[in-house]
């Protein structure tokens, strides 16, 4: 048996919009009806698309690890902000405080690195973050 969630789980649904992005710091929404596996991946997203601004897109980004985050099994039925504030970053990683509306604040480790030789997906990456600033249109 295959539940329903496994086939409507689609990570590039996860952000909805981007609100503002700074050095330090990047707001961003969640889509309506959200499934709660996708909060945490838009979440971790969140974090990686302000960690992708910081270095012009140029670098991979992966999550480390997770603490302090409580998490409810419901769906989101209303779009929700996420905020990620940039706390500390060597050159390897970077540690965000994330805080949502009624929840408190956890905190992810995010991993990084340079793109392998001849992957130019730092366009695509590019184009998505101006989408969801909504500065251009999604062509990819």
């Amino acid at each position: 048996m295959v539940l329903k969630w496994v086939d409507d789980f689609d990570p590039s649904q996860a952000l909805w919009r981007i609100d503002s992005c700074s050095d330090t710091e990047l707001s961003a929404r969640t889509r309506p009806g959200l499934h709660p596996f996708l909060f945490l991946e838009a979440m971790a997203q969140t974090c990686g698309m302000h960690l992708r601004y910081r270095h012009d897109f140029l670098i991979q980004v992966y999550l480390v690890s997770v603490s302090d985050l409580v998490y409810s099994p419901e769906g989101v039925d209303e779009e929700k902000l996420i905020r990620a504030m940039l706390r500390t970053e060597t050159g390897a990683a970077a540690l965000y405080s994330v805080q949502t509306p009624g929840g408190p604040i956890c905190r992810m480790l995010m991993g990084f690195g340079q793109l392998p030789q001849g992957d130019e997906n730092h366009h695509i990456l590019r184009e998505r973050f101006l989408c969801l600033t909504g500065t251009t249109s999604w062509i990819g």
